[in-house]
């Protein structure tokens, strides 16, 4: 068969898998019969198909984007009701690295994206520095919606605060269901709201970064957020130390 044959019967082969997604089904069939076995190339044409049609890669997106809609119309708490737009996460939905920040502010409420103020720029920088970027970790908060100073107001600047416990405890089963569905091997915590929401602890952000703790069975580091090191540029090597960790456990399994 020649290869302008064989990529055509791909193509074909990749609609057809579209169909079968639409339809909701979640299996590709055997289109041979004991009778007529595969040839190789149909072999390698059907393994190709399988490996797109992988839960582990179409099926996590598209939970997250069933899980996206369903805190689009969210208002189980008052952030949901003055925010302007649901921030709900960015990334890789296979990621083995996931960040957890406290929530969204001004410029990720207009934006409707994680992380994207002078805040989420340094993240960036300390992602590719680890050789990753946004694409291939998975960004989220601990709430999903602006915690504002004055909610009736969201076109203010300076307008941002800390989330509440009871905000936390609402939103939370929407991080556990993104965290069950990505799967993540390791979810590094941005600041003491993140940390005090994921490790249940009162403890300083100063006293426990750094120290390795675990979220629904999942190593857990937490860490300043980029914000604090904004303002403080000498914390800069300890998150740098942190992310070093990572980046080994990442490697070699060993924290």
């Amino acid at each position: 068969m020649k290869q302008s044959e064989y990529l055509k019967i791909l193509n074909m082969s990749k609609r057809t898998l579209e169909e079968y997604l639409n339809w909701g089904e979640s299996e590709v069939p055997n289109v041979a019969s004991d009778k007529e076995p595969m040839t190789k190339k149909q072999s390698v044409i059907k393994k190709d198909i399988q490996g797109k049609f992988s839960k582990n890669t179409l099926g996590s997106k598209e939970k997250l984007e069933v899980l996206k809609k369903k805190i689009d119309f969210c208002v189980d708490c008052p952030l949901g009701k003055s925010r302007l737009n649901a921030v709900i996460g960015v990334g890789s939905p296979n990621a083995d690295l996931m960040f957890v920040g406290e929530g969204p502010g001004f410029d990720e409420d207009h934006k409707g994206e994680p992380f994207v103020g002078k805040a989420g720029q340094l993240l960036t920088k300390i992602i590719e520095a680890m050789g990753f970027t946004r694409e291939t970790v998975y960004i989220a908060n601990i709430v999903k919606c602006h915690p504002m100073i004055d909610p009736a107001n969201p076109e203010k600047r300076s307008n941002d605060r800390p989330p509440t416990s009871i905000e936390m405890e609402t939103c939370r089963h929407y991080l556990d269901k993104q965290i069950e569905i990505i799967k993540p091997k390791i979810i590094v915590a941005l600041g003491a709201s993140s940390t005090k929401g994921l490790s249940y602890t009162e403890e300083t952000i100063s006293k426990i970064r750094g120290i390795i703790k675990e979220y629904n069975g999942i190593k857990l580091m937490p860490t300043y957020h980029p914000a604090a090191l904004l303002r403080n540029p000498n914390l800069k090597k300890s998150v740098w130390n942190d992310m070093k960790r990572v980046m080994r456990y990442l490697s070699t399994g060993e924290i």
